[in-house]
């Protein structure tokens, strides 16, 4: 039975917008809050298939023991390419990117217990990510919880990306916002 307004399962948000991965475990570095294995390569592989192109300028926010790109973190012992609080990047690269690929603490408690570092304010933090991205291109931001699009006016969602990766262990969810 069809009931008026339905869009079913089958329309573009259920088929082309979301996906899910299953990885199989933790990286081999156990960084506390890291990315599963296999993670980060899939979502820059995934980026470089939304934009179709390949070698994607990318910066890696929060990358603790991520690999790819820029890499930037407040924590010098992850001996990241620039050591500055995500809150002000922009002060410290000019440069635009293709890829911004976002793994921030998940709350404030996390902040701080987790990493010893200051509360994030996502509105602030995402308007700096905006400043270096170039207009097309993709900002991914990895967390446990389906995070807001950080402006409307200037982004879209591309791609929602449900991840599991053991039992137990909550989901995370990578979006994917295109910068119109």
């Amino acid at each position: 039975m069809k009931i008026k307004g339905e869009r079913g399962y089958n329309r573009e948000t259920q088929t082309s917008k979301n996906i899910a991965w299953y990885l199989p475990r933790p990286k081999p570095d156990y960084y506390k809050g890291g990315m599963p294995l296999y993670a980060e390569e899939w979502l820059v592989q995934l980026a470089e298939d939304i934009l179709g192109k390949k070698d994607l300028d990318i910066l890696n926010l929060f990358c603790g023991m991520n690999k790819y790109g820029l890499r930037v973190d407040v924590k010098a012992e992850v001996k990241p390419d620039i050591l500055c609080d995500a809150h002000k990047i922009s002060k410290h690269t000019d440069k635009k990117f293709d890829f911004i690929l976002a793994d921030p603490p998940y709350s404030t408690e996390e902040s701080i217990e987790l990493y010893g570092t200051p509360p994030l304010h996502y509105k602030k933090w995402t308007a700096e990510c905006d400043k270096l991205l170039k207009k097309g291109g993709l900002l991914c931001v990895y967390h446990k919880y389906v995070m807001p699009n950080p402006d409307p006016t200037k982004y879209l969602v591309e791609k929602r990306v449900f991840i599991g990766n053991r039992t137990y262990h909550l989901p995370r969810v990578a979006i994917y916002f295109r910068k119109k």
